[in-house]
């Protein structure tokens, strides 16, 4: 692995100048390489695929993200902490709500944010059907698919004017998905990604409630 994979990748996404975002995604990725055999937090069949296939991976829509002015976020799902911790670093500025119904990753997290000095993200060990609060984004990564009773669900964790924002990756995939939640009232938008080093489809679906929706 080429120790300069990650700062090139922040360069090629435009996060290069971010104060202080290396250092931390440094720090985090070194807790995963340090928990990830004892407790199966990600698979990695090549040296790069921490880098390449998860950190990068979740930055690659920071702009696209920005630009929605999000205060408040809910990453569904978020077991070894993607896309949420990388967010996380990335709009400190944003209150972050981890959500993780397993005991092991919920720790996990808990453990590595408090390792990175970010006592001001909360991590929730639950269900996201059991989560009460409302967000104006909610990500979500390699969680579940786009089935109608599941996006329900989801569109009740908004507040108004909120987003769905799915990380995804064949559009095929996403389009057979996409058919399936014509009965519900919303809009869908399909943006193609690019992540640095990665040579496979990724997309971000980002849904919105129609005004029938809860």
């Amino acid at each position: 692995m080429t120790d300069d994979l990650l700062p090139r990748g922040l360069e090629a996404l435009g996060l290069s100048s971010r104060p202080g975002l290396l250092s931390a995604l440094g720090a985090f990725r070194a807790q995963i390489e340090a928990w990830n055999e004892p407790l199966g937090l990600v698979s990695l069949k090549g040296p790069d695929d921490l880098v390449v296939k998860h950190l990068l991976d979740s930055l690659a829509p920071w702009s696209l993200l920005e630009g929605f002015a999000f205060h408040t976020l809910a990453d569904l799902g978020s077991g070894a902490g993607f896309p949420g911790i990388p967010l996380a670093l990335t709009f400190p500025s944003v209150e972050t709500v981890l959500v993780e119904r397993m005991e092991r990753r919920a720790g996990f997290l808990e453990i590595t944010l408090e390792h990175l000095k970010r006592t001001d993200v909360t991590v929730l060990q639950r269900t996201f059907e059991e989560v009460k609060a409302k967000f104006d984004l909610v990500t979500f990564r390699a969680f579940t698919p786009l089935e109608p009773k599941i996006v329900k669900k989801m569109l009740r964790l908004l507040n108004p004017g909120g987003r769905i924002a799915a990380y995804k990756g064949r559009r095929d995939v996403i389009d057979a998905e996409l058919a399936g939640l014509s009965a519900l009232d919303l809009q869908s938008e399909v943006i193609p990604l690019t992540v640095p080093f990665l040579d496979e489809e990724r997309h971000l679906v980002v849904i919105t409630p129609g005004r029938s929706s809860p």
